[in-house]
């Protein structure tokens, strides 16, 4: 423990705290496709390092004014290390002047097919524009673009903006008779460090300040981002992890004080609960890196798990009184504690299995949390409590003895666990599941609804679905990016998509620039002459400039390119790979369907695939938990026989699925933690069980010795069922569905398996009978 200690230290007063609260840390990675894990941790890193903001006020001009400031006060704040509001006017003619010495090559789907089809309209389209008052056709682009094919180009690239438009530098939008401006922003680091996560107080003042400066003209901030979510993520773990954890700790501190009335069975509970959180951490972290957040959490909740070793020792001690002998305690209770372990460890260890982060973190830290904490026990219990404690009666020795007595009625042994059996069938035949992954995180109402009014407000959604398209080279991938973006505009059509974003909208392929290149010149030989004569011109336009095509390189290399670079990402196992983003998928299975009919296109849908994943684990957590209740059966059964291991092994099946019952009955949907939940009351609920079918066993002295040494154990797993009480059961109060969906499981699970405990006593007849 010495060296876990100065370990302990070393980790914490490392660079970086070694906790983890990236949600998709705890997730498995795409076993099926490593290039599809590689395309969703570079498009989720890009997407998750930004903050949107948008400033508005019913005043253009106001909105613009409180928007400069604003973008001012971001830039001079150390939490970003890059803030886009004001465009220069270099960076706003940056696309032109990239695009323009290849404007022949350049049209939208609507000029290849006007110079396709009927190549007579667009001169007529020219002349409109010209003599049109509002068109803003001036002579110099005459010259340069005769039949003015680049401006509607240059159109079409900032329509893949969404509803944002250029004014006076800003990108604006209008919206309810509200006037909108964008500031983007880059984070100074990742979206899931504490560090960065600590500032956002500052900038919530930044804009309260802003607010309150510009009220008069009702000025208001919105904004979103990863780092919100995860800071309301950490927030709550940080919450709970003190609720539950100082409440737990709390509650055992009066709970010993109140039975044993000494500090010294305290300071020994203290330090087998110390002990077991000190082992679970730093070998975690050895093993991991990093321990998570959610782990923590559960982890917090082993204050009242661990100590349960304890209280049956002290509560031995506490009956011995002053006949107490420090090694003879720890034989009275050896074999019971290290079935009891053993049992839990079945169910524990069976998790790291599963080739799922976040069950095998939670798995081990409880694992070891439990081991030391018995180890705690076996170790130095016996020389810590070698002084016996003052002879008194066991406290509530009368409700203690009513109850155990009432469980020698043969009536009371058939009724009460029926009942419970019948309860738990009505409630398990009403139960649905619900894999979603998102029901590990808690969302916000508010956060979440200034996500869907900025996406409403802006048009661009966000929904981290994608396709990944891969092909041998560069040309042929912006071929067939070209290819599937053409074929994505019918599923547009369809109704199954809102919309997409493509690198190939930006740029085309080398062949469709050729085949551009191509209607253009022909444009250039039959209308030219038409054209001028129509205008008037002093000399009929020509096409003198030769092909030579944009590569991606130059594209990428260009400052232009940084909006959309994300989607470009290279080469991936020898493929060179992009990523087609989707917005507003309607229809999963139809767009699941035509990425199946494409070669080398993959849907990414991370959600889906996650809870899919949920939902495989949950059936192998169902068979895991069938199989440990075996083995739990086959052990106990070699002590004791079949017949009384089926009494040590049906109270916490029955109490497991009454705690499922009133999950549903309260309107939860199950999931899988809920089946960890069952792993849990198993694992505990035995070492109930346990203890009085070792006492059973037992040679006692007299009745009277029997009758006090089963009150102990009574009260020993009363104690140890309230600790359990506060510590899983505060899980319920978790703001994060599937925590507290697991902690009412366990709170009404470790409730009927207390009360069920004693069916482990052997009836009256079984008893005279060996006798």
């Amino acid at each position: 423990m010495l060296i876990l200690a100065v370990v302990l230290l070393t980790q914490l007063l490392g660079r970086s705290l070694p906790v983890e609260t990236n949600i998709m840390a705890l997730l498995p990675k795409n076993q099926q496709d490593p290039s599809a894990q590689i395309a969703f941790d570079r498009v989720a890193s890009s997407m998750s390092d930004k903050v949107i903001f948008l400033v508005s006020s019913p005043d253009q001009d106001k909105a613009q004014q409180a928007a400069q400031q604003f973008e001012a006060q971001l830039k001079q704040f150390p939490l970003f290390k890059q803030v886009n509001g004001k465009l220069a006017q270099d960076a706003q003619q940056a696309w032109g002047r990239f695009f323009f010495p290849y404007r022949f090559q350049l049209l939208t789907p609507t000029q290849q097919q006007r110079l396709t089809n009927s190549p007579q309209s667009q001169t007529q389209y020219v002349i409109q524009s010209v003599y049109s008052p509002f068109s803003g056709v001036s002579g110099n682009e005459l010259n340069s673009d005769p039949f003015l094919l680049f401006r509607d180009y240059l159109k079409q690239l900032t329509a893949h903006s969404g509803n944002f438009r250029l004014s006076n530098g800003y990108l604006t939008t209008d919206y309810q008779d509200q006037h909108y401006v964008l500031i983007s922003a880059d984070l100074n680091g990742s979206a899931y460090s504490m560090a960065l996560q600590d500032q956002l107080a500052e900038l919530s003042q930044l804009e309260d300040d802003l607010k309150q400066k510009f009220k008069q003209d009702q000025i208001n901030v919105i904004h979103t981002g990863v780092i919100f979510y995860a800071a309301h993520g950490t927030q709550s773990a940080k919450s709970e992890i003190s609720t539950i954890g100082v409440g737990s700790l709390v509650g055992v501190i009066l709970l010993i004080l109140l039975v044993y009335r000494s500090m010294m069975p305290l300071s020994l509970a203290l330090l087998s609960i110390s002990c077991g959180l000190v082992a679970a951490f730093v070998i975690t972290v050895l093993i991991f890196g990093k321990v998570h957040l959610f782990s923590l959490v559960f982890g917090a909740s082993l204050i009242g798990v661990s100590i349960d070793y304890a209280f049956h020792y002290l509560t031995d001690r506490l009956a011995a009184g002053s006949r107490w002998n420090a090694s003879q305690g720890l034989k009275h209770i050896l074999v019971a504690i290290t079935l009891g372990l053993i049992t839990s460890l079945i169910g524990y260890l069976g998790m790291l299995i599963a080739p799922f982060p976040g069950l095998q973190q939670l798995a081990l830290f409880s694992a070891i949390g439990l081991f030391s904490a018995y180890a705690t026990v076996v170790c130095w219990y016996p020389i810590l409590a070698a002084t016996p404690s003052v002879d008194r009666a066991l406290p509530f020795r009368k409700i203690l003895t009513l109850w155990l007595s009432l469980w020698q009625q043969p009536k009371v042994r058939i009724i009460i666990p029926s009942v419970f059996a019948i309860a738990a069938g009505v409630g398990l035949y009403h139960a649905h599941y619900n894999d979603d992954i998102r029901q590990l995180q808690a969302m916000p109402v508010n956060l979440k609804q200034q996500e869907q009014t900025i996406k409403t407000i802006s048009g661009i959604q966000n929904d981290q679905q994608m396709l990944l398209v891969q092909a041998q080279n560069n040309d042929q991938l912006l071929d067939k990016l070209q290819t599937i973006s053409n074929q994505l505009e019918l599923q547009i059509q369809a109704g199954n998509l809102g919309g997409y974003q493509s690198i190939s909208q930006f740029i085309a392929s080398p062949q469709q620039q050729e085949h551009n290149f191509a209607l253009t010149q022909s444009l250039y030989q039959s209308q030219s002459q038409a054209l001028s004569q129509a205008l008037k011109l002093k000399q009929t336009p020509k096409l003198d400039s030769g092909f030579k095509a944009i590569t991606i390189e130059q594209f990428l290399n260009s400052p232009i390119s940084n909006p959309v670079r994300f989607m470009w990402l290279g080469e991936i196992d020898g493929q060179s790979s992009a990523v087609i983003t989707l917005n507003g998928v309607q229809n999963n299975q139809a767009i699941e369907a035509f990425a199946g009919q494409q070669s080398n296109v993959s849907y990414l849908n991370k959600t889906q695939e996650i809870s899919q994943l949920f939902g495989l684990y949950r059936q192998h957590v169902t068979q895991l938990l069938v199989l440990a209740s075996l083995v739990i059966l086959l052990v106990v059964s070699l002590r004791y026989g079949f017949t009384q291991g089926i009494r040590i092994v049906l109270p916490p099946m029955i109490a497991g699925t009454v705690g499922i019952a009133v999950t549903v009955l309260t309107g939860s949907a199950l999931n899988l933690f809920n089946l960890l939940a069952l792993i849990l009351v198993l694992g505990i609920g035995i070492d109930y069980t346990l203890f009085f079918a070792e006492q059973s066993r037992s040679q006692a002295s007299s009745d009277a010795h029997l009758a006090l040494k089963r009150n102990s154990t009574l009260l020993a797993i009363s104690l140890s069922a309230l600790t359990t009480i506060l510590s899983f059961g505060l899980l319920a109060l978790s703001e994060t569905q599937a925590i507290h969906s697991f902690g009412i499981t366990v709170l009404f699970g470790i409730i009927i398996s207390w009360l069920l405990a004693p069916l482990a006593m052997k009836p009256p007849a079984t008893i005279s009978k060996e006798s």
